[in-house]
């Protein structure tokens, strides 16, 4: 994330609120799933931004989009086969196994996960991030999303819908979220503010179909939240008073503008020798490098000039090794400046 923007004073002011003897309370055990006043405003901001239909109750607030996936098989239980993105989040794929479920991995087409792959493989749950399919970038057109939510349909089954930075998109109309294309209440959609605003808050959250949020108030109230009270009440003060709308904004034009520098200097320096894939939204993009090097030797190479990129062999099930390689570069902490001499070592160490 972009630390030089980020605003530091009145997220200083209201922390300090936080704090005063008035809101004591707030040291003190709070509602399991949250704050009230926080998933009342995520609630408003997701209806506003994503097109999410929520209420309050249906949102519950937890340390980390991993810790979120655990619930969440505990929730549906792991006598249903589970299907993911191949290529997908790893992370997501690591909680899949911890909690002993069947996982079975969907390749992906042009237009994101395959319907037909899908429907093949005999799941009931599918993980997907199509708003910026992880780590491809591919954006799920609405035909598609139609598509799935007719398979959870014909199926009973249940999407996880992760949106996990659908906040920044550069090119092209937003697509309502799958959850607010939902009638039948088969979407659970989570969210997190770890992309767009702290990472080391770990605030994510779920909003829960009402099937799933009775069986979680008749059992799972009794798991105490994760998260502290004190920045969940900063962080919605910080949401009522216009605070988190105008830094969203400034960061949309702040991150627009690296993108846009990326793919200028890699067109100007690497020309026809790559691939860019993944560059219509999100805060990384892929790069196909056609120079003869495998993953491991542009990592190595790019580590020599002190540029950090990315493996996205990590990202598969099953690595083709003689596929042509792609790395991962992220672009929000970097200056316009270290993005340009970035991509420039890159080029130097790679082509000549």
């Amino acid at each position: 994330m972009d630390l030089e923007h980020f605003p530091y004073s009145s997220w200083k002011k209201l922390t300090v609120q936080s704090l005063y003897y008035d809101n004591s309370q707030l040291f003190l055990n709070g509602d399991s799933k949250g704050e009230f006043e926080l998933r009342e405003e995520i609630t408003k901001y997701l209806f506003q931004s994503r097109g999410v239909r929520s209420s309050p109750d249906q949102i519950i607030i937890g340390a980390g989009t991993q810790y979120l996936i655990e619930l969440l098989c505990k929730l549906i239980g792991n006598e249903p086969i589970y299907a993911m993105e191949d290529p997908g989040f790893h992370r997501t794929r690591i909680v899949f196994n911890d909690q002993n479920v069947k996982i079975t991995q969907i390749p992906l087409d042009v237009d994101g996960i395959s319907i037909k792959s899908l429907k093949e493989s005999n799941a009931r749950v599918v993980y997907v991030t199509p708003s910026h399919q992880f780590p491809t970038g591919k954006i799920m057109p609405i035909a598609r999303r139609t598509e799935l939510l007719k398979w959870a349909e014909q199926n009973s089954g249940y999407i996880i819908e992760d949106d996990y930075d659908g906040e920044f998109r550069y090119k092209g109309k937003p697509i309502p979220s799958l959850q607010g294309l939902d009638s039948e209440g088969r979407v659970i959609y989570l969210g997190t503010f770890s992309k767009s605003f702290i990472p080391s808050m770990r605030l994510s959250y779920i909003v829960l179909p009402r099937t799933l949020l009775a069986k979680y108030d008749d059992h799972f109230n009794i798991y105490k939240q994760t998260v502290s009270r004190l920045h969940q009440h900063t962080l919605s003060q910080f949401m009522q008073k216009g605070y988190w709308k105008s830094h969203l904004n400034k960061m949309r034009v702040v991150y627009r503008k690296k993108q846009k520098v990326l793919v200028s200097a890699i067109k100007q320096h690497m020309a026809d020798k790559i691939a860019i894939i993944g560059e219509e939204s999100g805060l990384h993009i892929l790069l196909k490098v056609q120079n003869n090097m495998s993953e491991t030797e542009l990592i190595k190479t790019a580590k020599k000039q002190k540029v950090k990129v990315y493996p996205t062999s990590i990202y598969y099930n099953k690595h083709e090794k003689d596929q042509t390689p792609m790395v991962l570069l992220g672009f929000g902490g970097l200056t316009e400046s270290e993005i340009e001499e970035g991509i420039k070592l890159l080029s130097k160490v790679w082509f000549n």
